[in-house]
C-alpha cells in the first residue's frame, strides 16, 4: 500500500483510456487468480474478503462467472474449516485473519448469502457440519437472550469505526437468519440448524433502530450503510420504509457529490488507532461499494435518478478506473495512502448498468 502511495504521489493515478465497461471488465478479470476472486488484482491492496465477495456474488454470476464463484467459495471454506472459523479475509499465502482482531458477523453472514445465491448444493452439503458450527458461534458471540445484538464492538464494513451494538451488525444477524432458511429451502431439507428460531430478529431491528425516518446508531445522525443494506439484502421489504430511508439519505446529502457516504455528522465517531494512516476516510468520503448498493435500492423507487448516478460513475470510471473511495470527486489520498482503483466491486457497476438499461 505504501509503495503504491509513493508511486501515486510522484506519477499520479493510473491513466485509463478504455470505455467504462471495458475498464470494469478488465478489472474483474484481473481479480481472478485462477483459484479464487480477490478483491483487487495481484499486488493490489486487498486479497480475498468475505464481505466484498458477498457484495459481488450475484453480479459475478449474472456476468457469467458462475464456475469462478464455485471455486472461490470452495477455496475460502476449505481454509476456514481447517482454521475452525470464518474470518474477514485470507491473505495471499492462504492464512485467514480478522481486521481488526475481533469477530466479524458480516463475514459469516455473507458467506452464507453467497452460498445460497450460488446454489451449489454439493458445496453446501460438503461444508454443512462446519456451517452449523459457525451458526452456533455467531449466536453465542453476537446475540443476547432477548434477541438483540450484544453491546460489543465487532468487525464490519466500516471497520475503522468503534460502534458497540451497531445497527449494521443487527442487520447482519437478520440476514443470516434469512439465509439459513433460504438454504434449507434450496436443499429441500434442514441441513443447517437455525439457532435464531426462537427470536424475531427483524422486530428487534425495527423496534430498536428505526425512528420512522430511517435506521440509526445515534438519532441525530443519518447513516448511509444502515439505510441501504436492510433493503439490498431483502431483510426489510416495506417500500414506504425504503422511500423514507432514501429521503433521509438525500436530505443529509450523503449522495452528494456522488453516492455514498457513511454518515451525516461525525461527532459520535470514534475510530481504532490505525485511522491515523487514513485520516477521515470513513467519515465524509464517498465509497463506491456503498454507491453501487445505494443505486441498486434507489432503482426500486426512482429509476431515473438511479440512472443519473450511473452516468456520474461512468465519467469517473473513464477518468480513474474503479476507485475504492472518493474525497469529493477525486480519489481519496492521505499522507500514507492512495485509493485503490481496481476493485472487484466493478462487477456491481457492470451488472447494475445492464439491469438499468
Amino acid at each position: 500500500m505504501f509503495q503504491r502511495n509513493i508511486r501515486v504521489k510522484f506519477s499520479g493515478f493510473e491513466k485509463v483510456s478504455e470505455t467504462d465497461e471495458e475498464i470494469c471488465k478488465r478489472i474483474v478479470d484481473s481479480c481472478w487468480t485462477g483459484k479464487y476472486f480477490s478483491t483487487c488484482p495481484k499486488n493490489g491492496h486487498y486479497d480475498f474478503y468475505c464481505r466484498d465477495f458477498g457484495w459481488c456474488t450475484a453480479s459475478l454470476i449474472n456476468l457469467g462467472y458462475k464456475k469462478e464463484v464455485d471455486k472461490t467459495l470452495d477455496y475460502a471454506l476449505n481454509i476456514f474449516e481447517k482454521n475452525n472459523g470464518i474470518f474477514v479475509s485470507i491473505n495471499p499465502s492462504g492464512v485467514p485473519f480478522n481486521f481488526p482482531k475481533i469477530y466479524s458477523p458480516d463475514s459469516v453472514a455473507y458467506i452464507f448469502r453467497s452460498l445460497r445465491i450460488n446454489g451449489n448444493k454439493k458445496l453446501i452439503k460438503k461444508y454443512s457440519k462446519f456451517l452449523n458450527s459457525e451458526v452456533k458461534r455467531f449466536k453465542e458471540t453476537c446475540i443476547d437472550d432477548s434477541g438483540m445484538i450484544k453491546k460489543k464492538q465487532f468487525s464490519g464494513m466500516r471497520d475503522y469505526a468503534i460502534v458497540k451494538g451497531a445497527c449494521y451488525d443487527m442487520i447482519m444477524a437478520c440476514m443470516l437468519d434469512d439465509e439459513i432458511d433460504r438454504i434449507n429451502h434450496l436443499m429441500k431439507k434442514n441441513v443447517i440448524d437455525n439457532s435464531f428460531k426462537k427470536f424475531d430478529l427483524k422486530k428487534s431491528l425495527i423496534d430498536n433502530f428505526w425512528d420512522k425516518k430511517g435506521f440509526y446508531d445515534y438519532k441525530d445522525s443519518v447513516y448511509g450503510h444502515n439505510n441501504i443494506y436492510p433493503y439490498f439484502l431483502d431483510v426489510v421489504k416495506d417500500k414506504k420504509m425504503l422511500k423514507s430511508s432514501i429521503k433521509s439519505i438525500h436530505e443529509a446529502q450523503l449522495d452528494n457529490p456522488i453516492p455514498l457516504k457513511y454518515e451525516s455528522n461525525n461527532k459520535h465517531a470514534k475510530f481504532i488507532w490505525h485511522e491515523i494512516f487514513v485520516k477521515g476516510w470513513e467519515k465524509h468520503t464517498s465509497w463506491t461499494m456503498l454507491g453501487m448498493t445505494y443505486i441498486d435500492v434507489l432503482s426500486k423507487v426512482d429509476k431515473k435518478r438511479a440512472k443519473t448516478y450511473i452516468e456520474q460513475y461512468k465519467k469517473l470510471i473513464e477518468q480513474y478506473g474503479f476507485v475504492e473511495v472518493y474525497d469529493g470527486i477525486k480519489p481519496y489520498q492521505s499522507l500514507f495512502y492512495a485509493s485503490e482503483t481496481r476493485m472487484l466491486w466493478a462487477s456491481m457497476y457492470l451488472d447494475l448498468k445492464k439491469r438499468l438499461k
